[in-house]
C-alpha cells in the first residue's frame, strides 16, 4: 500500500484529501503540528507528499528544499497561490507537480496516479542487476 503524507494546515482541506485518498486504498499521514516537519516526513518513509506552500512555520518552499536535499519522494504541491513565479519557484526547487486550489480532486489522483506509475515502471525497469554470470531480479528476489 502506497502511503502519502498531505502537509496541510487546513483542516478542512486536510481531511477531506485523507477521506478521499484514503477511499482509493491508499495509507495516509496528515500531520498537524509542523514544528518538527521536516523530519517527521523523514521518518515516515512515505512514497509521495502533497504539500502546501502557505504553513505555519516554515513555508512548503523550505520544506520542499529540506526534502530534497536527501530524498526523490514525488511532492505535488498543493496551494491556492496560482502565480507562474509560485510554479516556477516550485519546481525548481524540486517539487514533481504543482496544482491549485480550489482543485477537482479526481485531477489530483489522476496525476498521483501517474506518478506512481512512472515509479513503478522505473522500477521494474531497474529491478534486474547483472554481475558476471548471475541475474538477480530485485522484484521477485530470484537469481
Amino acid at each position: 500500500m502506497k502511503k502519502i503524507i498531505i502537509v496541510e494546515d487546513d483542516e478542512v482541506i486536510r481531511e477531506e484529501l485523507q477521506c478521499f485518498l484514503k477511499k482509493y486504498g491508499y495509507e495516509v499521514n496528515a500531520p498537524r503540528d509542523f514544528t518538527n516537519i521536516i523530519e517527521y516526513i523523514k521518518s515516515e518513509n512515505a512514497n509521495l507528499i502533497l504539500l502546501d506552500i502557505n504553513l505555519p512555520l516554515f513555508d512548503g518552499y523550505y520544506i520542499c528544499r529540506e526534502i530534497r536535499k536527501h530524498s526523490h519522494i514525488p511532492i505535488i504541491v498543493v496551494t491556492s497561490r496560482n502565480t507562474e513565479i509560485d510554479e516556477l519557484m516550485s519546481i525548481n526547487l524540486g517539487a514533481d507537480d504543482f496544482i491549485t486550489k480550489p482543485y477537482n480532486l479526481e485531477i489530483l489522483l489522476a496525476r498521483i496516479t501517474n506518478i506512481f506509475k512512472r515509479i513503478d515502471t522505473n522500477f521494474k525497469t531497474n529491478s534486474i542487476l547483472n554481475y558476471k554470470n548471475f541475474k538477480l531480479n530485485l522484484s521477485n528476489a530470484t537469481v
